[in-house]
């Protein structure tokens, strides 16, 4: 599918380079364009501009609002309504780091708890919020239903819709793996692609790349995303096998 826009996961390949600035070096080596990350990196917004310029312009396509990663364990604190001030903090870099990247899509992640609430109105009141701050920097937020981290809240492709309905302007991550692990298949594909903001995508149940062995057949997968019009970028996201 070569008119896909592929981006280079920086979180999760080239883990034989311990740095994001070295791993910009190989993606660009690698001939990608477009990467993405969970985070800076350790980087300032500012330094990790100029890493993406000397890179050979490397474009951003996405990275997540912190808090998204140990040591605190957090990821994400929109179903945590009583970190409220955390959450404006984390929104406040996020908003430094797209401004400093031309970075268009933000993931607003959900944070882990064990308190499900019923009422919607709870879960999305954050990423209203979310929505509000970055909709005029010309940032799109997407929240990503996850499969495979305990308590993790936005665990159902289901609730994601429902928070979708209620919250204009925010977009589905579309990850395949978490997809096909939550949902048993990828049945539901053409239901959700419409909704989606940024996709990602690893063969599972292994986590591997796409071409690996496994229950998800790729060359169908990415010729279907492109007939449907999708026009965002598709994030390798996933564990190289060698």
């Amino acid at each position: 599918a070569p008119s896909l826009r592929l981006s280079a996961n920086l979180s999760w390949l080239f883990a034989d380079r311990p740095g994001i600035v070295e791993r910009l070096g190989r993606a660009a080596a690698r001939g990608f364009r477009y990467v993405e990350a969970m985070d800076a990196g350790g980087e300032t917004p500012a330094s990790l501009a100029d890493a993406c310029r000397r890179a050979g312009g490397l474009q951003f396509a996405l990275i997540n609002a912190p808090p998204c990663r140990p040591p605190s364990g957090d990821l994400g604190l929109t179903a945590l309504p009583d970190r409220r001030e955390e959450f404006r903090a984390g929104l406040s870099a996020a908003a430094d780091l797209c401004s400093a990247l031309s970075c268009p899509t933000l993931h607003v992640m959900s944070g882990r708890t064990t308190v499900r609430s019923p009422e919607v109105r709870a879960r999305v009141h954050g990423l209203r919020e979310a929505v509000q701050i970055f909709a005029p920097l010309g940032v799109t937020c997407v929240i990503e239903p996850i499969s495979n981290i305990a308590d993790y809240y936005l665990n159902s492709y289901t609730d994601a819709v429902a928070i979708l309905n209620d919250v204009p302007g925010l977009r589905l991550l579309l990850d395949l793996f978490h997809l096909q692990m939550l949902e048993g298949s990828l049945d539901s594909l053409p239901a959700y692609l419409p909704l989606a903001g940024h996709v990602q995508i690893a063969q599972a149940p292994g986590r591997q790349e796409p071409g690996a062995p496994g229950d998800i057949d790729y060359g169908a997968v990415l010729r279907q995303i492109g007939e449907a019009g999708y026009s965002g970028c598709v994030g390798l996201e996933y564990r190289p096998s060698d």
